[in-house]
């Protein structure tokens, strides 16, 4: 099933034989170089690795999406003919105390070279609707600290900082700044 497609971009499900290109694109838009997401200089190590994404694929809770490029033109030269040039899971989290559902957005990735033509926007919507056809309450996502263009331009897509910090997630020996941690930052999904 297709979740969005317009002339130049396909939005779907991510499929087991997709776990090489998620990898690879994650690597290249958080440790790579030339792409405005790229985490090099704060983090060190790799972003991902296939077990981790082949768990994404067999949790119930989890809905991960890759944009493929449908034309030539939008498809970056170093990418595959039909390959993945953007993802994002979504971990769906039971209904809390206050009777609110809650889902985490991770492993957000565009490929550096498609960076910047709007496609992480249409992935962010796509993964919005979902969510909130869902039921879906509130979109939450850590956002690495000492980056404000990633939290900017969370903001621009509806995102508010909630005022709390959680530590980084991994291990504390890939960081070059000592002490860094992520930013905890939400939106509402509005039903209806």
């Amino acid at each position: 099933m297709t979740v969005s497609q317009s002339t130049d971009l396909r939005i779907r499900p991510a499929r087991p034989g997709d776990v090489p290109e998620i990898v690879d694109l994650v690597q290249a838009a958080y440790r790579g170089e030339g792409g405005w997401t790229t985490e090099a200089h704060l983090v060190r190590g790799a972003r991902t690795h296939a077990d981790e994404v082949r768990g994404m694929l067999a949790d119930d809770a989890v809905t991960l999406l890759v944009a493929e490029a449908v034309t030539e033109l939008e498809r970056p030269s170093d990418s595959p003919a039909g390959g993945a040039i953007g993802c994002c899971y979504t971990r769906q989290e039971p209904t809390d105390v206050n009777g609110l559902i809650q889902a985490e957005l991770g492993l957000f990735a565009v490929h550096p070279s498609a960076q910047s033509r709007g496609l992480g926007g249409r992935l962010l919507e796509s993964q919005a609707e979902l969510l909130t056809a869902a039921g879906v309450d509130v979109l939450m996502i850590r956002v690495l600290q000492s980056r404000p263009e990633l939290h900017a331009w969370y903001e621009r897509h509806g995102f508010v900082r909630t005022g709390t910090a959680v530590p980084f997630p991994g291990d504390p020996s890939w960081l070059t700044v000592e002490g860094l941690g992520m930013d905890v930052m939400e939106r509402t999904l509005h039903r209806g």
